[in-house]
C-alpha cells in the first residue's frame, strides 16, 4: 500500500481525492471503535490534510494527527478538539499551518474534524528537501487518539508517501 500525494494548481478539492480509512486495533471491543478518515493533497504552496472522526461529539482532549517521516526528518500536525493545535517541524514547534475545525452529518453519521494546512516551506524544511525533489523514503500516518486508537498504520509504521 502506498498514498500518492495529488496536486492541486489552487484550491484542494477533495471530493476528488481518495478517503484513507482510519482503524482501530483488533483488540479493542468492536462497540468501543471510533471510526476515523483522513484525505492528504498538495495544493499551491501547502500540505492538505483533511482529518475526521464520527462521534458525536469529541472529547476535548480527543486528538486527530498527520506524521511524516524520512530519515532525513519528521513533521507532525495535530489538532485537539479542546482546540490546541500545533506543528512539530522535526520536534521543534512551527508556526507556519493552519487549523480549521469542522462538524456535519451524513450518510455515514455525525462527524467532526480539522482541515490542517502545512506550509510547504515548513515541510520541505522537514526533510531539507526543494521544491520539486522527491522525499526519499517518506512515509505518513494518520491517527485519531482518544478513548481508543484508530490509525491508519499500526502506531510507529508508517505507509508510503509519493509526492
Amino acid at each position: 500500500m502506498s498514498i500518492t500525494l495529488t496536486r492541486f494548481e489552487k484550491e484542494p478539492l477533495f471530493d476528488r481525492l481518495p478517503v484513507q480509512l482510519l482503524r482501530c486495533a483488533a483488540t479493542v471491543p468492536p462497540r468501543e471503535r471510533i471510526f476515523a478518515q483522513g484525505q492528504l493533497c498538495r495544493a499551491a504552496d501547502r500540505i492538505c490534510v483533511r482529518l475526521w472522526t464520527f462521534e458525536t461529539a469529541p472529547a476535548p482532549e480527543t486528538r486527530l494527527e498527520a506524521l511524516f517521516s524520512s530519515p532525513g526528518g519528521s513533521l507532525t500536525a495535530f489538532a485537539e478538539f479542546s482546540g490546541k493545535t500545533g506543528l512539530l517541524v522535526n520536534g521543534i514547534p512551527d508556526e507556519r499551518f493552519t487549523a480549521k475545525f469542522f462538524s456535519g452529518e451524513d450518510l455515514q453519521g455525525v462527524y467532526a474534524g480539522v482541515d490542517l494546512a502545512i506550509e510547504a516551506a515548513a515541510f520541505l524544511s522537514a526533510f531539507k528537501a526543494g521544491p520539486e525533489e522527491p522525499i526519499p523514503d517518506l512515509g505518513v500516518n494518520l491517527l485519531r487518539r482518544g478513548t481508543c486508537l484508530s490509525s491508519l498504520v499500526p502506531e510507529g509504521q508508517f505507509v508510503p508517501l509519493e509526492t
